[in-house]
């Protein structure tokens, strides 16, 4: 009987897996035996030029794999609880400083942010080979996780590559880059204008979770511009290079972290504007902060834009995914994440988004923190249920939990 199209593709695929381009050469610096959080192998090196990686492969082996994708800010050693929750549930991990780093990007011409999509490639085929070899059979299953720039990375792989991952976990990421960095300095400088009255905003909030400042003033009351700054802030419209329209503003609740996380968004653009835009020149000399916080994207030339919209997402999943973001989220809006929700269900229809896509806000989070990490333990383990419930056509496992925790599942991953 002749094989089908998918198997060939799936046998094609696999085979890719064991064998590395002859330029993609490995070499390790490390390769020791360690006891916590599990007695596990540990390799580090470098793959295939200057991407640093480490594979952890656990002595008692679940079968199967988890590649990690690290934060903006992060290196291959910036793994947070996942590496850790990974390897007490027996997965082998891997985890890849995708070839860049935020501090040294904007004066390293040949490293680019859209190069983690070939180093996550490289690292995965890697990793599956030297699983290969360590345990003498594949792993059974792959999934893709991380948060922040990883949580983009995790859906933009599993968009990219469906064949390469069997799911996802992607926390508190955005769409585009567009989204994410253009945003930052309309908090900003919109932030500035409400900075002297932002104690008795956040004052406000906490005696009324559903305060709305534009019916109920304060006394004494914000100034017109202080209201048109305040709803430029919970208002940022945002868009995909397929014409995809969402909303990135910041959301009522989260005003406690716009005074908190001021100086870490400023920090992005501090570090990274050269890279971002390094048309942003509004007169001679060194870059202001109040330059910073008055980019605009949408005034940024067409090669910018063409750059920065290689990490766009399209919605087009294939493999499960399961998102938790923060409701206050300062640095990541939410909105990124409802608005992923609202692209898939537009190119794949809801019903089928809802078969892949499984949304959870956590009220009064951050950017990640204690209340992620506590439930990455029951995203592994709600993922392998979603995965096994697919695969077998519902005979076993089960669909995305109504609660993770004790926070439920968005309807179609809206607020």
């Amino acid at each position: 009987m002749p094989m089908s199209t998918h198997t060939l593709l799936r046998l094609f695929t696999f085979a890719s897996i064991l064998s590395l381009h002859a330029d993609a050469a490995v070499r390790t610096d490390t390769d020791e035996h360690l006891t916590t959080p599990v007695p596990h192998r540990y390799l580090h090196g470098v793959i295939p030029d200057d991407a640093k990686f480490q594979l952890a492969l656990p002595d008692h082996w679940n079968g199967k794999l988890v590649i990690f994708s690290r934060g903006f800010s992060g290196t291959e050693l910036s793994t947070g609880a996942f590496k850790t929750t990974a390897l007490e549930k027996g997965y082998a991990f891997a985890a890849s400083d995708e070839g860049w780093n935020r501090v040294t990007i904007a004066s390293r011409p040949r490293d680019t942010y859209f190069e983690s999509r070939r180093r996550i490639l490289e690292l995965t085929r890697y990793a599956k080979q030297v699983v290969l070899k360590q345990y003498g059979k594949p792993a059974s299953r792959t999934l893709m996780t991380g948060g922040s720039n990883g949580g983009h990375h995790t859906k933009w792989m599993i968009e990219s590559y469906p064949d390469l991952y069997d799911g996802g976990l992607a926390g508190y990421g955005f769409n585009s880059q567009v989204s994410q960095w253009g945003s930052i300095p309309v908090v900003l400088r919109n932030y500035d204008v409400i900075a002297p009255r932002i104690d008795d905003i956040v004052r406000k909030r906490l005696e009324n979770a559903q305060w709305n400042p534009f019916t109920t003033p304060l006394s004494p009351p914000l100034t017109p511009e202080q209201l048109t700054a305040l709803r430029n802030i919970y208002n940022i419209p945002a868009s995909l290079r397929s014409g995809f329209l969402f909303d990135v503003g910041r959301w009522p609740g989260s005003e406690a972290n716009l005074k908190s996380q001021y100086n870490s968004l400023l920090g992005y653009l501090r570090d990274s504007m050269p890279r971002f835009d390094p048309s942003w020149h509004p007169h001679p000399g060194a870059l202001t902060d109040d330059d910073l916080k008055h980019w605009d994207t949408a005034k940024s030339p067409g090669y910018v834009m063409k750059e920065l919209r290689k990490l766009d997402l399209t919605g087009n999943l294939k493999k499960p995914v399961i998102v938790i973001h923060g409701a206050a989220d300062i640095i990541v809006s939410p909105g990124e994440s409802e608005g992923y929700a609202a692209l898939v269900a537009k190119r794949l229809g809801e019903k089928k988004a809802a078969e892949l896509l499984a949304v959870y806000y956590i009220p009064g989070m951050g950017h990640g923190g204690a209340e992620y990490d506590r439930l990455l333990g029951a995203q592994f383990d709600a993922l392998e249920s979603w995965i096994d419930y697919r695969n077998t056509r519902g005979n076993s496992g089960a669909p995305p939990p109504e609660k993770l925790g004790v926070y439920p599942r968005a309807k179609n991953g809206r607020r």
